[in-house]
This record gives structure tokens, sequence and C-alpha cells, in this order.
């Protein structure tokens, strides 16, 4: 099974819902770190946003198999129904 890195991106209200989820996979223990990026996007809401230039987000990184990421995504959706978030899914290059 190819190994991948499931990413997550959220506003940072929805991080502590979104890494509550993450601890109750059923499957596993997920290991993730979460990182807070600056979203340069076209739909800056607030005046803060638009002088700034970003939007404050946070990222989430899970290290998984392609398999396993389609569940994980799975089960947050089904556990935060209500939730909007952004997921990328890239491939983990073996060099050694």
């Amino acid at each position: 099974m190819k190994k991948c890195i499931l990413k997550l991106i959220l506003d940072e209200d929805l991080y502590d819902e979104m890494t509550d989820s993450l601890q109750t996979f059923p499957r596993r223990e997920l290991e993730f770190m979460g990182f807070s990026v600056q979203a340069h996007t076209q739909s800056l809401e607030n005046i803060s946003e638009q002088v700034s230039g970003f939007k404050q987000k946070m990222l989430i990184e899970i290290t998984t198999d392609e398999n396993e990421a389609g569940e994980i995504y799975q089960y947050v959706k089904e556990s935060l129904s209500e939730a909007v978030f952004e997921v990328q899914l890239s491939p983990l290059m073996n060099f050694l």
C-alpha cells in the first residue's frame, strides 16, 4: 500500500472539533500534526483579512496509506457533517 499525506485545511474555529474527531477514529490511534497557515484566497471576508491579504487557517497532516485516507475522510465527514473543510492527498516519495 502506498504511503501518503492526508491534508485537512479548515478554519481556526473548527480545529478543536476536528482534532477531537480524529482522536476518536475507530480503527487506530491517529498521529497527526497541526499548523497555523496563511491562506491567500479570493474570498477574504472581513476588513482585517483584506488588509493583511490572507485568511488564517489550520492545516492538519496525517501520514497514512491511500485506503485508510479514504476511511479517515469518510469518518470525519460523518462525525462533523456540518463542517466545511478542504482535503488534499499527496503521495509520499521514498528516496532511500
